[in-house]
Order: C-alpha cells, then structure tokens, then sequence
C-alpha cells in the first residue's frame, strides 16, 4: 500500500468514477466504512453522542455520511448552512435524517459539545494548502481544547495533505484519523505524526492496479499483516511452530530478558530458550527453558558464555540477541559467535552498542535483522560511517545497505528496511508504548515470528512491528511492558479469523 500525493489520490479516484462508481458511491464507501470502524473503537470509551463539525466540501459529506451510519445519537456543526454544499456533498444533505439537528456556527462555542461527545472533523479535506481562514483555525482552536476524543475524516483538518505541514501552526489533534481509498503522504511527515493520532485505512474499492504509476511512500496496514501472519498446519509441532534462542540479561539487567522470553511464548514459536548469564531475578514463565550459562566477570556475556551459546544455537531456527546486555569488553566476543550463526538472527538494544563500538566484527551475511531505536542507530552511523539523514526512510535505507542486514528504525512511524531496497512505514503505534521493557517485548515477539518463517526476515520484522504497535493501542494508557505479551493472543486470533482491523 503507498502513501500517494493527493494528485495521485484524485487520479485513482477519477478513474474509479470513469469506469462506471458514482462519486457518491465513494462517499458511502467511506462513511459507512468509518462507521462500522467506529461502532467498534468507541466501544468501552463513554461515548453517547456524535457531533460532526464540517466546512463547506465532500469532507463534511463524508463526516455527515458516518454521522448518520453510526446508529448514535447525533448533530451537526457547519461553517454555513448546509444548502451550499455541492456535488456528492449535497447529496450526503439530502440523506441525513431529519432527526439530526444542524447548527450553523460563525464561531464554534465549546458549549456545542459535552461529556460523552465524540467529534467528527469534516472541517477540511485533501484540497486543503496555505493558510486556515480565521473561521476555520477558530474552530479547530475549540476543538483541541475540547479535550474530547476527535476522529478526523481522511486527514486532520490545517494539515496539508502532501507535506504534512500545519502551515498556520495549528491542526486538529486527532486521536484517531480514518484516511480512504489510500493514505496520504502528508500523515507521515511534517506535522502528521503529531496530530493524525491512530492511523487507520478504510477501504473504498480503489484497485491496486490503479496506483502502480504511482510514486508513494510503501505503509504496512491492517491488511498486510493479514497476508503476512504466519497459518500453522493443523497436525504441526512444536520443533515445526519454530525454535527461538534468546540471548539476553546480565547480573543487572535480568527483567529485560524475561520480558523477552515472554514475548517470544506468547509470540507463536514452538519452543522457547532463554539463555541468560547468572540468574534471572524475575520470574521466569514454566513454558520457558531457562538455560544460564557462565558470565563474564562483570556478570554479563563474555567469553565463558561462548561454548554454551555455541551448543545452543546449533538446535536453533532463529536468535535474538542484545536485550540487557549492558556493555562489557567481552560483548565484541560474543557478537562475532552470534554473527557466524548460520540461521535467522536479530540484534538488538547493547548488541548494536556493541557492533558500533567495534564495526570491524561486523559479518555481512543473509537473514540479519537489526532494532536500533534512534540511539542506536546514531551511534551505528558513526561507527560505520554513515551519515544521519533528517529522513528517516533514508536513513534506515542507509543502515540496511551498509550493514546488509533488514534495518529497524523505531519510533513514530517505524520504519523498517530491507538490503535489497524494500521497505516501508508502520502504521500501528501509540505513545503509550513509550515505556522501559517495550523494546524488549518487541524483541522477543520478531524472534518468534521469525523463528516461524527464518527465510522472511523483512516480511517477519514489519509484522512484528505492526503486532506490536496494534497491541500498544489495545492496551492504552496505563499500559506496562509486562502487559503486552498477554494482549498478543486476542490480536492473533483476529488475523486468524480474516477479521477486521482492532
């Protein structure tokens, strides 16, 4: 799927209504679409009412359309009475039922909402470049003060939908954006990742074929990891559900390797190893095989660990390696080892200090997977020589050709690269993530995944990603990394069933 510039998204359109799909059509399409998307997300949050706040173009029809399909109670906020709208817009009027109430507003007043309200932003669409007129940034002002939850129809109104520029230095702050047919570029730069909230894709019927001239920007939705997850045969095994090894953990660090060990159980691989030095002060799940080997002098990996890991690996479908390392003089040793491993190997977190600290360790080879957040990847530059590009698809591309290995750039919109020059943006995420141990949760479920399909690597890293994200979004404030693995299970079996998007 690719992030198009809004002239590709009105040429996708175009081509749809000139092969026989009525422009309002569309509009329902995407209504209708965001309603049933809704009627689930909303469950749980308190929400009684829906009022849509829309401008004069088919962005308010589109709101108006979900409005009056999400089956709540309901008004509407205009800028101007609702006779002036035109085209499939004009026609979203003629549908709405006359038991919503409509108020034409010159100013929107915070008395228009109230505990409970959840607010449609059909203010302004793809169109939208340059400045907000005064009425427009007074009500996008009323809205991000109102503190209430805000879905914005196709993108955050004052967003420019190519650059993601707010260019009046205001936007509406979305907790959610419901972006159709396909998703535009401007959400995944500037001020998008900001305000866009979470990021869902509805479904309007634009055929893949229509997109291929187009030049975009790659972005892994729901319906990717649909393709992706790996289906087991139903008279599998363990040793055939993958076998995963876990490097992990230090006399300091032993919560960072059981957190990974959960992650990679709850994760689908058939059977789990998690190889730390010493012992592990968290509880370790009965599941696990707990296998200490002998540290180094200062409690961590060195080269006493080598001949165990050795052993263990050679029964392995796949490695994870770095998580709670910590840096010692001997984790250069243990890298080298790790990097002969014939198999599928993913390194993280004091993996990749180590790998900076001594590039000349480093073995280009097959199926290497790397997960350096921006740190990481700051010191990884330096260390080989690469220079840090502002763009953040540039630079993981950099990463994955100068280390040949599928490059994981976390944070907002983690973008993940492949050395043959595939990748793409991750859709799924929330702040709530942004907590001690989310890493290490997102370690353990790549290993597994790709202990499952060790010949994927780029395919298993972008799904682990997206699984992870969506899990994050699940979980919502107050979320620990403790509570990630436990929320996997519910999301797998959504994917299993062909279901729709959480």
């Amino acid at each position: 799927m690719k992030a198009v510039r809004i002239e590709g998204m009105r040429r996708a359109e175009a081509r749809l209504i000139a092969s026989g799909t009525p422009g309002y059509t569309l509009m329902r399409r995407a209504g209708e679409g965001a309603a049933e998307f809704l009627r689930e997300w909303i469950r749980g949050r308190g929400i009684r009412r829906v009022v849509a706040v829309i401008g004069r173009g088919n962005n308010g029809g589109d709101a108006l359309v979900t409005a009056a399909a999400l089956g709540l109670p309901a008004k509407v906020c205009a800028v101007s009475p609702l006779a002036e709208l035109r085209g499939e817009a004009a026609q979203a009027v003629a549908d709405l039922p006359g038991s919503i109430p409509v108020r034409v507003c010159e100013t929107l007043g915070p008395e228009e909402f109230r505990s409970g309200d959840l607010i449609l932003d059909g203010l302004l669409g793809i169109g939208f470049t340059g400045k907000l007129r005064p009425q427009f940034e007074q009500f996008i002002r009323v809205i991000n003060a109102s503190r209430l939850p805000v879905v914005a129809m196709d993108l955050p109104s004052g967003l420019e939908g190519d650059s993601g520029e707010a260019a009046s230095g205001v936007a509406v702050e979305a907790a959610l954006t419901l972006t159709f047919g396909l998703p535009k570029r401007g959400l995944f730069h500037g001020d998008g990742p900001r305000c866009c909230g979470r990021l869902r894709l509805i479904d309007i019927g634009v055929p893949e074929e229509f997109t291929h001239e187009e030049e975009g920007e790659a972005c892994y939705f729901w319906r990717d990891a649909l393709a992706d997850f790996p289906r087991q045969e139903f008279d599998t095994h363990k040793m055939r559900r993958g076998r995963l090894l876990i490097a992990a953990g230090s006399r300091e660090y032993s919560g960072a390797a059981v957190l990974a060990a959960h992650a990679g159980l709850r994760g689908g691989a058939g059977l789990v190893r998690l190889a730390v030095p010493g012992e592990p002060r968290a509880q370790v799940p009965a599941a696990l095989i707990l296998e200490r080997v002998p540290a180094a002098a200062d409690g961590g990996f060195g080269t006493a660990s080598l001949e165990r890991l050795a052993a263990l690996a050679s029964s392995s479908d796949a490695i994870a390696a770095g998580s709670g390392w910590g840096r010692g003089p001997e984790r250069g040793e243990v890298l080298s080892a790790l990097l002969d491993f014939p198999g599928a190997l993913l390194l993280d977190a004091d993996a990749l200090n180590a790998a900076a600290a001594e590039p000349e360790r480093w073995k280009r080879r097959d199926g290497v997977v790397i997960t350096p957040h921006p740190g990481e990847a700051g010191r990884l530059a330096a260390g080989f020589g690469i220079d840090i590009s502002p763009d953040r698809v540039a630079f993981a591309r950099a990463l994955a050709e100068r280390l040949h290995a599928v490059t994981v750039l976390k944070g907002a919109f983690t973008v993940v690269a492949s050395p043959d020059g595939e990748w793409s943006i991750n859709t799924s995420g929330t702040p709530a993530l942004a907590t001690a141990g989310s890493g290490e949760v997102l370690t353990g479920l790549r290993g597994a995944l790709l202990a499952q399909r060790p010949e994927e690597p780029y395919r298993m890293a972008r799904l682990g990603v997206f699984l992870h994200g969506l899990a994050g979004e699940v979980g919502g404030a107050g979320l620990i990394a403790d509570d990630l693995p436990g929320l996997f299970p519910g999301i797998f079996r959504r994917l299993v069933s062909g279901g729709t998007a959480v």
